[in-house]
């Protein structure tokens, strides 16, 4: 694989061109001090983002020495601080309407959803975003592993720097997310996004659905990305709707879904691209982000001062082993 076929799959690359058929979207270049920030370990948040607790102000003296005892006992780490990236944001998010949907280049912090109140990807607040790209995998992965598979260059950084993706928010139905696979310009498959769901409404309508979506592959998509191999999503919002999401690259980096990737590679053209979708509840796929999911102890976590809580425990070691034989 080459570096350009990753590149051309960065929403910053191809959203100019396809601007008129996708959602909203401002971008905001990221510094390489935030960029540090992202990659280092703990979750230490900007002193700006974080509310104070008047509550706590009751204390009697006997408790505030113990607690003062007990917090220069613990190493504190040096706390970041991103005014100007705060306030481009902050901006941004006001001009989408007040709610955003956040990625990278490529990815978006999917796996880490259970971070906000509300289980969502809808990004209100500079603390939001920060909390969702600080505690993902998958904003890892954009950012040291993105060109790992190309055989053109070692670089990890994209020719135009790392850059955060703000793009406005809607409420999606999952019955209405398909991913669709093109191979020499061509459209051979199609799959249910959400492949963990048995959604009644898809098999019913399968045929109206597959015709939509060609519809749109062949009048804003076929000949116009770059690659003659890719992948992209889109989202029906409902019939002769469709908007486009995102692209991908025509490779294993990219989940297939309810296809395998040697299936994939091994279809023709033909009249009609293959449609797959979950024909039962039997057949269901797991959690594609299982082992991402919140630990059981914090489900009950609702609330943004909860959040604001848990980062502070986990940053003083709350979370940590009675030992110090467990650490690895």
């Amino acid at each position: 694989m080459l570096r350009s076929q990753i590149e051309h799959c960065a929403t910053p690359v191809w959203y100019s061109h396809f601007r008129p058929i996708t959602f909203d979207t401002l971008f905001v270049h990221l510094t390489p001090d935030f960029l540090a920030y992202l990659s280092a370990d703990g979750v230490v948040l900007p002193p700006s983002l974080i509310p104070s607790h008047p509550h706590n102000q009751q204390q009697d003296s006997s408790d505030s020495e113990v607690d003062e005892e007990e917090w220069e006992e613990t190493p504190q780490a040096t706390q970041p601080d991103f005014p100007d990236l705060e306030e481009k944001v902050r901006l941004a998010i006001e001009r989408l309407g007040g709610e955003a949907f956040i990625k990278l280049n490529w990815s978006a912090p999917r796996d880490v959803s259970w971070m906000l109140h509300d289980n969502s990807l809808c990004c209100r607040t500079p603390l939001d975003v920060i909390l969702l790209l600080k505690g993902s995998e998958f904003i890892q992965h954009d950012l040291t592993q993105a060109f790992m598979e190309c055989t053109d260059g070692i670089s990890q950084t994209p020719t135009g720097g790392f850059v955060l993706t703000i793009r406005r928010f809607q409420s999606i139905t999952p019955a209405g997310e398909f991913r669709c696979f093109v191979r020499a310009n061509n459209l051979i498959a199609v799959s249910q996004r959400n492949h963990r769901q048995f959604l009644a409404s898809i098999p019913a309508d399968r045929i109206n659905i597959l015709n939509d979506i060609q519809h749109f592959f062949f009048n804003y998509i076929q000949a116009k990305f770059p690659d003659p191999d890719f992948v992209f999503d889109v989202y029906r919002s409902g019939p002769h709707h469709v908007i486009l999401v995102d692209f991908n690259p025509f490779c294993r980096v990219t989940d297939p879904l309810l296809f395998a990737w040697e299936e994939l590679c091994g279809l023709t053209p033909g009249p009609q691209p293959v449609f797959k979708v979950v024909e039962n509840q039997e057949s269901i796929k797991g959690h594609p982000y299982g082992a991402n999911r919140v630990p059981q102890d914090i489900v009950s976590i609702n609330n943004q001062q909860e959040i604001n809580e848990f980062v502070s425990m986990f940053n003083n070691g709350k979370f940590a082993g009675d030992s110090d034989d467990d650490d690895l």
